[in-house]
């Protein structure tokens, strides 16, 4: 099987085993919007902060090291392994001595003992079997995303149940300590491979992995400096709703664009010392990202109002302006990442650590000095500036790979009609479905969008294929990848 099919088909399969995870998250953050108070989000907020902040120092990059790396031994995994272990082990114990400082600079008594029982999840889920790692270089998702699927309903029945029982914070918490176990014991059930402590290869893997953990504390900096900001300007409250209005808006990106896209750094990795094929690659990767991305961002900003009213709660309505512009940023997260991860595969990496260096201080100099701002002036700001950092660093890749961003701005002009006429055409029905609840209307409306642009994108793909390489592409693939699932799902 040719590497692009290995990549559609990857792509696919995660994209249709996430379905199921995607509907538990939806549901969960349905039940804990109407259980948890905005002050119970707001402490799991800097919880995430916190433990994010820890967690990039902790980043060792052993999976990157290990997707780039052409020949990958045992002893490369089990130091992959023991390093990320020991990290993490020594970062819960920081975590532990530090909370109570970090809950009196922000003012929230409640985080101290949030922080310390949270970290645990941090050595927990470094015990994961590192074959996983193997799995993502040879894009065999299958077992990985099946457990991926373990993991979440177990954790989604433990944080529903702890919610119902106790609304609290703590419904969170212990979800996320309970799908590190999960992970952990899981993950030595799908493969006979057993690690063992050693540091053999640690000094290969540091020289690789250096820039990446700059890199990760510059890129923890520029990501979460809007909710610091908030978190000192506005109060927990506050924080709280911007903070889950923003994880709403990137909840797509985090469970099924990104990680659907993740065979596409390994399939770049393969082709980083052939000029002409990389440029190709990164370019269909890049177009791909930019067609499904391009409609779930219009469909958010239009529907902002019944998203937030659905999934969140009429309660939450005084958030609903903030997933305009969260949209936006959805948008280039997603993109962004995709970016990045092809600067790894190629081995820039100290040149990507330069850009985010450059582009951090400037993002944040410029957000600290807004004077008189509220929060959807925060969340456009935010947004904007993501849109330029993107924009920089996709034109810094077109000076190192020669991908040719010229085609791919024309190739990606073509999706704005689609996505377009499918919003003028649910537009249309506002007035037959005002009786029907939001809920009812939300599905009748994305089920008619999706359905509506996804029609149009393969009917342009089709009649195209024999002009447009990337979109013959796309058609192919798509049609093997469908094949593909269906026979594995149902034969």
């Amino acid at each position: 099987m040719s590497t692009s099919s290995r990549v559609f088909k990857s792509s696919a399969f995660l994209l249709a085993i996430q379905l199921f995870q995607r509907s538990l998250g939806l549901i969960s953050t349905l039940i804990l919007a109407r259980l948890l108070l905005p002050e119970d989000f707001g402490i799991v907020a800097m919880v995430a902060i916190s433990l994010q902040f820890f967690e990039t120092l902790a980043d060792a990059g052993n999976k990157h090291y290990i997707i780039q790396k052409t020949d990958v031994t045992d002893q490369d995994l089990n130091t992959a392994w023991t390093m990320n272990l020991t990290i993490k082990i020594v970062m819960a114990v920081l975590i532990i001595f530090a909370a109570p400082w970090v809950s009196k600079y922000f003012e929230m008594p409640e985080l101290s003992v949030a922080l310390c029982v949270a970290a645990l999840a941090m050595p927990i889920r470094a015990l994961q079997n590192p074959v996983l790692m193997l799995m993502a270089k040879q894009m065999n998702y299958q077992p990985i995303f099946v457990l991926s699927i373990w993991q979440k309903a177990i954790s989604f029945f433990v944080v529903v149940t702890f919610a119902v029982i106790h609304p609290s914070y703590w419904a969170i918490i212990t979800g996320e300590l309970v799908a590190a176990v999960v992970l952990a014991i899981g993950s030595y059930t799908i493969h006979t491979y057993r690690p063992a402590l050693t540091l053999s290869t640690m000094g290969l893997q540091w020289h690789f992995s250096k820039w990446l953990i700059l890199r990760g504390i510059v890129g923890f900096t520029r990501s979460q400096i809007d909710n610091l900001i908030v978190s000192k300007l506005f109060g927990t409250s506050q924080l709280g709703g911007y903070h889950l209005t923003r994880e709403l808006a990137t909840f797509p990106a985090l469970s099924v664009v990104i990680p659907g896209s993740e065979p596409l750094q390994a399939a770049i990795a393969e082709r980083k010392n052939q000029p002409e094929e990389l440029a190709y690659r990164i370019r269909l990767s890049l177009f791909m990202m930019i067609v499904l991305l391009t409609p779930l961002t219009v469909f958010m900003a239009a529907y902002s109002e019944l998203i937030v009213n659905v999934i969140l709660g009429a309660q939450w309505a005084e958030f609903e302006d903030l997933l305009r512009p969260f949209a936006m940023f959805f948008f280039t997260f997603c993109l962004f990442a995709l970016v990045s991860d092809a600067f790894v595969a190629t081995g820039q990496v100290r040149a990507l650590f330069v850009f985010d260096l450059v582009s951090t201080v400037i993002i944040v100099g410029f957000l600290v000095n807004l004077k008189n701002i509220d929060l959807v002036t925060m969340a456009w700001a935010r947004g904007w500036l993501a849109v330029l950092t993107t924009i920089a660093l996709l034109f810094m890749l077109q000076y190192r790979t020669h991908f040719n961003l010229i085609r791919l701005s024309v190739l990606s002009s073509t999706i704005i009609a689609p996505s377009s006429l499918a919003l003028w055409v649910t537009g249309i029905f506002d007035i037959q479905f005002d009786s029907l609840s939001p809920l009812i209307l939300l599905l009748i409306k994305g089920l008619l969008y999706v359905g509506i642009v996804t029609c149009l994108i393969f009917a342009m793909a089709a009649f195209s294929k024999n002009h447009i390489p990337e979109l013959a592409h796309i058609w192919e693939q798509s049609k093997f990848s469908f094949k593909a699932l269906t026979k594995r799902f149902f034969c």
